[in-house]
């Protein structure tokens, strides 16, 4: 699952391009994940070749990725590929040499051995493994993020909240008496939304509308940099109307509402 996802994702970005998965088993147990399989194939041309690949070579001029392997039919073929991603289904080198100088006992596939009744659990009180160290997973049951912060949390009851610290915001601006300067971000989410939105237009016109002092079109409005460039431009321009987290309903919620320019 962790590959069709891949394909998909890369298809998506690339739309040009031709993806193709060799297998020789595809675990699609999960609610809906065989519906997902599907999809690939059929809205994304994702093409599965069931096979046994016995090497992978790069051609010297053209510097592409000669894959051969075996299909249905038993017949030795070759195919070339400009891109290559391997998914195994065996634990790393260095994760078995990291296991090794932590003291955790492996399972006879190289994976942590973990408790019966607290899988999570390690030979090594109070360490826990997560996601693929545990062994082979979809994308789905890969990160069982809570659980572990759970089971990391009972280790720390005594100490709980002896570092806890009030959060601090900056002073307020009184803006009550100010004319409306208000600033619009726009996303471009990658493709999550500039591959649906057109989104120059929407800044082109957002800049028309009343009382907008500022816009932006940002790649990713929620990295660290654009958080801080929103932050710099607030200032700058003198903002004093913007989306506020404190009514949005949603991640494309429209409502603004007039406040300090924090």
């Amino acid at each position: 699952m962790y590959a069709v996802k891949e394909a998909v994702i890369f298809k998506e970005h690339h739309p040009e391009a031709e993806p193709a998965i060799f297998y020789m088993d595809v675990r699609a147990h999960g609610k809906d994940f065989d519906a997902y399989v599907e999809r690939a194939k059929t809205e994304y041309g994702v093409r599965f070749v069931r096979s046994t690949i016995s090497r992978v070579a790069e051609r010297p001029k053209s510097k592409n990725l000669t894959i051969t392997f075996v299909g249905p039919d038993l017949r030795v073929q070759e195919e070339d590929s400009t891109w290559w991603f391997s998914r195994s289904g065996y634990p790393l080198e260095r994760a078995t040499e990291l296991a090794g100088r932590l003291g955790l006992k492996l399972d006879d596939h190289g994976f942590c051995r973990g408790k019966e009744f607290s899988p999570l659990e390690t030979s090594r009180p109070a360490s826990m493994s997560v996601a693929l160290s545990r062994g082979r997973r979809t994308s789905r049951d890969g990160y069982p993020g809570q659980r572990a912060t759970a089971g990391a949390s009972a280790f720390l009851a005594d100490v709980r909240g002896t570092l806890a610290k009030k959060k601090e915001f900056p002073p307020e601006t009184d803006v009550s008496g100010q004319a409306p300067r208000i600033g619009i971000f726009v996303c471009h989410c990658g493709i999550n939304i500039g591959g649906v939105v057109n989104v120059p237009e929407v800044v082109a016109y957002a800049k028309t509308l009343k009382d907008v002092a500022y816009v932006e079109e940002n790649l990713y409005t929620c990295s660290q940099d654009t958080q801080e460039k929103m932050k710099k431009a607030v200032q700058e321009h003198r903002l004093n109307g913007s989306l506020s987290p404190r009514v949005r309903q949603g991640p494309m919620s429209p409502c603004f509402r007039r406040r300090s320019g924090r």
